[in-house]
């Protein structure tokens, strides 16, 4: 832009003279001019917008409908969007890149603009018909042509609303510029004044033309975006004057046509470029456009000046005036070349697939219509299905091949594709043929519409019985392949000729000389050590020259140490390469060094395996047998050898035998347990556990049978199951000793009490004293129940056993008979065991009378003492004694002996086999339970006329051992008193004799019958010095609850329990402590007084 200069005296000098006249007529020009430019330059740019928006929305679209899975379909649709909104801006005002406008006022233009705005609504709406048939309809179908009309005629639209608004703008200027004349006019006869308003003006005007011109800039800018779409679409647009008949082309339709642009294309010129079979039917239509105004859409050929041939699709419509006259014709031309290849392509390819179902075994194909209903069945489709064409044409697909558990899914299928456009995948399918077998199918779908626009479906089906068969042939082969890589330890290298290692297979890659990586493609000879290196080249040598195989070894250190390695070479069969096999012999070598002494191994691990080994021939006879089950049999080797197992057993064992032996042979294995013959004729328990050995085709070599000695077992389940019966009948001789010594304590008693009464009267004192010495037996014989139901000794300490024993000599003297001679072997170090020394007493005095009474003419009576150690192998035969150190208790007679079958009973309770006059069967049930409660073990052996031996084993503490407490040598405690006792016992006849016992010896007494009623007594009374408690008592508490809780209540009271079978240990510490306070039941007055006077006496509650 240029602007004229001036002095500032002339300005003032022409403002002077012209202000009032002049600078309202330049305000009002300037504001109408830059009004034009503001206004009419975005209203420009936004019809540019609207046909290059357009544009690439036909131009995305159509990438869209090939189903370009980059394209988003919704920016597609942004594009159409955006070209109303323009259109939209341009009739009610907007914004847009050039900033704000106003809307259009012209009728014309805005008419046209209407027009455009309902010609895109027409757009969209063929194109979402033309995507919803795109799977189904080619290029160049109708929808297709029908799409690429509307744009034509869209695009059109849209250009002559384009011309409109600048011929609008260019009426505007032309009154600008008429206003502008004028002002110059003024400005001469205003003179000065009219100047300086004319420069003024000028200043003004060319800043409004550049403002112009930069709108022109940005409308070449947008027309160039336009010519780029149209490009890309192989689109160009044309005019056509109907009065020169000449047209004027885009660039676009010269590059289609291959020729220059030239300036007024006339109607000889395009009749050269049409192809001659097409020129005259494009030549009329053209001049039916422009007189009649018929539409004018057509696809021709023209011929380019290079020869090539190229189809086009040609649309055009008249251009009216204001009057309706037609000025000419506008259009559009796209290159169709590539859609008529596709479809000459397409159709040949129908052509050949047609002929190729129709002819095929391999593919079957089944069409069908939105129904399901089958309207196509080719020879194929006979063969795999066994349906015939007549006989499939008409029936529901799902009726004639679908499985019934498909049924629904493939209805719902199809029934989504013809509805919503979900598309079945390619997939492997499990159908039915008309015989009701099954086969595999590999099926394609695909979906095509008619030409009555309904949609076919067609099944592509390729049987996959042999491709099955052969890929499980593949697999398996490939799988037996590796597997014999992965199961040898061989490691194989392919080779050319000149040793290149090609490839290799490996176990693990840790058995390598070197990595993979440092020898695959390089020579072996170059890999390996300089003397193998040669050693291989020699062998590789002769295999190229001479053929054969070559077999040679050698030694190599790799990384697990130096290995022997055996190589053998060969040439693969029909192949310049070789292959080579190399297998690690290092232990093969070093097994045939060790062979020479395998003999003998194996007989050591045969003679000395701890089970007894026996090998049998197929014909049943004994092969070997080791030295283990010699000695288990009691035979020699060469006894068994040769001999049927039958031999070794009797009748009833034989029988097992032989029908296990049977089974074997048809199992491999059998276990079972059996009893043998002894030498010596007594059986043997035995498990048997016998192995069949066969050879590769299933010939029977021989039995292996392992033999274990099952007598130490079956002894141990014997104690076992002892134990078990003891520790029941225990817990029911202790219920019934409780109640009887509730009974003997009231009988005692009142004895007792009796007894003073009847003190003058000798007769009746003399029966008195007869009741209460069977009363004393009694309760004699209850103290025996007690102590063999017992599960813990009543006062455990360190003991020194054979001061025990030192203790009793006296005892023991008398409890035999003049013609029994003891002897007392004690050892000099006897090892410390933590036991009650009274329950010891017991148990030795009645081992001591029963030893008594198996000499009754006399004999020989020993008592030992020993340190032992018990080993696993004893305590396995045992099991219900620990390995450890024991001090062993051994009572020995030379009796007459216990028979074998009542061995297992000796220890039961009430089992005797004296006169009822002479034992009560608790002797020795007394010495289990003793040797139970003392963690230990007994152990009896007899035989008949030789003798007994019974052996304690008690285990061992290395705690010193403590005496037994002396007796007071201050003589009897007194028996009076004045304290508060609180006596609680649930045997009401009990309570009483308590009660009357002490009320007599002074004391202040309350009772109670249960633990709640004593503790509602404490608590109301705090003067209770003692309290007196039976320790089983019903009601949910027992003594020592009892006394704990007592003890809460007052912490200084004292404690004794009386208790005829204390069955519940005390579980806390409070109750360990104060349970040593006994008095057992029953108890006479002495005892009571004496036990009394103790603890109230006594520093300790």
């Amino acid at each position: 832009m240029t602007t004229t200069g001036s002095s500032p005296l002339r300005v003032i000098v022409i403002v002077i003279l012209a202000v009032m006249a002049a600078m309202t007529i330049l305000i009002s020009s300037s504001g109408i001019a830059l009004r034009i430019a503001k206004q009419s330059a975005p209203l420009i740019d936004a019809a540019m917008e609207v046909k290059y928006e357009l544009s690439l929305y036909h131009l995305w679209f159509e990438e869209l409908v090939q189903q370009d899975p980059t394209v988003d379909r919704e920016k597609v649709w942004q594009h159409l969007n955006q070209a109303r909104w323009y259109a939209n801006a341009m009739l009610e005002g907007g914004e847009n890149r050039e900033g704000q406008f106003q809307a259009i006022d012209d009728p014309i233009p805005r008419a046209m603009i209407l027009k455009t705005l309902d010609h895109m609504d027409r757009f969209e709406s063929v194109g979402l018909n033309r995507l919803e048939t795109a799977k189904s309809s080619l290029a160049g179908s109708s929808e297709d042509q029908r799409f690429d009309e509307v744009f034509a005629e869209v695009i059109s639209i849209a250009d002559e609303a384009e011309k409109a608004v600048q011929q609008n703008m260019a009426v505007q200027v032309r009154q600008f510029e008429r206003l502008v004349y004028i002002l110059g006019a003024v400005v001469i006869l205003l003179g000065l004044a009219g100047g300086t308003l004319f420069f003024l003006f000028e200043r003004r005007r060319n800043a409004q033309y550049d403002l112009l011109l930069e709108s022109r800039e940005q409308l070449g800018r947008e027309q160039k975006l336009l010519k780029e779409a149209q490009a890309f679409a192989h689109i160009g647009n044309w005019t056509l004057d109907a009065g020169t008949m000449k047209a004027v082309w885009s660039d676009e339709i010269f590059r289609i046509f291959g020729i220059d642009a030239t300036d007024g294309v006339g109607p000889e010129f395009l009749s050269g470029l049409l192809h001659p079979e097409d020129r005259d039917p494009v030549l009329s239509s053209l001049q039916c456009a422009v007189e009649d105004g018929r539409a004018h859409d057509m696809e021709y050929r023209i011929v380019r000046p290079d020869g090539e041939i190229r189809w086009i699709n040609c649309l055009a419509r008249q251009i009216p005036d204001e009057s309706g006259k037609v000025l000419g014709l506008s259009g559009i031309i796209q290159d169709i070349t590539k859609r008529k290849l596709d479809e000459s392509q397409m159709q040949e390819s129908m052509e050949r697939l047609s002929r190729l179902f129709e002819h095929t075994d391999a593919i079957a194909v089944q069409g069908c219509n939105k129904n399901r209903r089958i309207i196509y069945w080719n020879p194929a489709s006979e063969s795999l299905y066994g349906y015939s064409e007549d006989e499939a044409i008409g029936q529901q697909l799902e009726d004639l091949i679908i499985p019934d558990e498909m049924r629904e899914q493939v209805i719902s299928a199809i029934d989504a594709w013809v509805e919503e456009g979900k598309e079945i995948p390619s997939s492997e399918l499990t159908l039915r043929r008309a015989d009701g077998s099954q086969v595999e199918v590999f099926s394609s779908h695909v979906m095509f519409r008619n030409k009555n626009n309904e949609p076919e479906m067609y099944s592509i089906d390729v049987d996959l019985t042999e491709l099955k068969q052969a890929e499980a042939k593949v697999r398996k082969g490939e799988l037996v392949l590796n597997s014999v890589f992965q199961a040898l330890p061989d490691l194989f290298f392919l080779m050319d000729e000149d040793g290149t290692i090609r490839d290799y297979r490996a176990q693990q890659t840790s058995a390598l000389y070197v990595p993979p990586e440092t020898f695959l493609g390089k020579r072996m000879q170059d890999v390996l050590p300089p003397a193998i290196a040669t050693q291989f080249d020699e062998n590789l040598a002769r295999v190229t020259t001479q053929g054969g195989l070559a077999t040679y070894e050698y030694s190599l250190e790799v990384p697990q140490g130096p290995r022997q390695y055996e190589a053998r070479l060969s040439r693969l069969p029909d192949s310049p390469q070789l292959i080579a096999v190399v297998r690690d012999i290092t232990g093969r070598k070093q097994a045939e060094e060790a062979l020479k002494n395998s003999e003998e191994r194996y007989r050591t691990i045969f003679e000395g395996a701890p089970e007894g080994v026996w090998l049998i021939g197929p014909d049943h006879q004994t092969l070997e047998v080791n030295q283990r089950l010699c000695e288990m049999l009691g035979y020699q080797t060469d006894e068994m050898i040769g001999r049927s197992p039958l031999d070794f057993a009797d009748e009833e064992n034989q029988k097992i035998f032989r029908t296990q032996m049977e089974r074997i042979e048809t199992t491999s294995r059998r276990n079972y347990e059996i009893e043998l013959r002894h030498s010596d004729g007594h059986n043997i328990p035995v498990y048997f556990n016998a192995i069949t050995l066969h050879t590769d085709k299933g010939t029977t070599l021989a039995a292996v049978a392992f033999v274990t000695d099952l007598t130490g077992q079956k002894a141990a389940e014997q104690v076992l199951r002892r134990a078990q019966k003891m520790d029941a009948i225990g817990q029911l001789t202790g219920g019934i000793a409780h109640d009887f010594n509730n009974l003997l304590g009231i009988i005692i008693g009142n004895l007792d009490f009796l007894k003073r009464l009847v003190e003058d009267n000798d007769k009746s004192l003399k029966r008195v004293d007869s009741a209460s010495k069977a009363a004393l037996r009694a309760a004699d014989l209850t103290r025996q129940l007690l102590g063999f139901s017992r599960k813990q000794s009543q006062e455990t300490r360190p003991t020194d056993i054979n001061q025990v024993i030192r203790g009793m000599e006296s005892l023991i003297a008398r409890s035999v008979t003049p013609e029994v001679e003891v002897e007392l072997q004690l050892t000099d170090a006897p090892w410390r065991t933590h036991i009650d020394p009274g329950d010891l007493e017991d148990a030795l005095l009645n081992l001591i009378l029963n030893a008594r009474d198996a000499m009754p003419q006399g004999g020989k009576l020993t008592i030992e003492t020993a340190n032992r150690q018990l080993d696993a192998a004893y305590t396995e035969l045992n099991p219900t004694i620990a390995p450890g150190d024991y001090l062993q208790l051994a009572v020995s007679d030379n009796g007459s002996g216990i028979p074998a079958e009542i061995m297992e009973k000796i220890f039961d309770p009430f089992f005797t086999t004296k006169p009822p006059e002479k034992g009560t069967g608790l002797g020795l049930s007394m010495v289990y339970g003793f040797a139970q409660r003392s963690y230990g073990y007994v152990k009896a052996y007899s035989e008949a006329g030789v003798g007994t031996t019974i052996r304690l084993y008690l285990p061992r503490t290395i705690e010193e051992a403590k005496l037994a407490p002396q007796a007071s040598s201050e003589g009897i405690l007194p028996s009076q008193g004045h304290e508060t006792i609180l006596v609680v016992d649930d045997e009401n006849d009990l309570l009483d004799l308590a009660r009357d016992y002490l009320e007599e010896a002074g004391y202040r007494i309350y009772t109670a019958t249960r633990g709640p009623e004593a503790l509602a007594i404490l608590k109301s009374k705090d003067d209770i010095n003692l309290l007196f408690s039976d320790v089983v008592m019903p009601g949910g508490m027992n003594g020592y609850e009892l006394a704990e809780q007592a003890n809460e209540l007052n912490p200084g009271l004292k404690v004794l329990f009386t208790s005829g079978f204390t069955k519940k240990a005390a579980a806390r510490n409070y109750q360990t402590r104060v349970a040593a306070n006994l008095l057992t039941k029953p108890y006479s007055r002495d005892d009571l007084m004496k036990r009394i006077r103790e603890i109230l006496d006594g520093e300790e509650s």
